[in-house]
């Protein structure tokens, strides 16, 4: 899968992450370039992500089984450890 990252200088979400040769709406914007690098990097490397704006974009550039298909890592929590605050 090619994916290509153009910055727009007019728009409020500057960068733009679009799947090459794919529908219309396969596309993600961002605010900064590193953020839209963060996004393709997660994407090369088959990884779900854990932040909230990279998978609304990561679901719109992938299709519904290529989403399904990332590694999920399982979180490990020591009980003995007690609440996170």
């Amino acid at each position: 899968m090619k994916l290509s990252i153009i910055h727009y200088p007019k728009m409020h979400r500057q960068w733009l992450l679009k799947r090459e040769y794919g529908d219309y709406s396969q596309h993600a914007h961002f605010y900064t370039r590193k953020e839209a690098l963060e996004c393709r990097k997660l994407i090369d490397m088959n990884k779900y992500p854990r932040e909230k704006k990279y998978k609304i974009a990561m679901q719109r550039i992938l299709t519904e089984e290529e989403f399904k298909r990332l590694d999920k890592k399982q979180r490990y929590r020591n009980i003995n450890k007690g609440l996170r605050r």
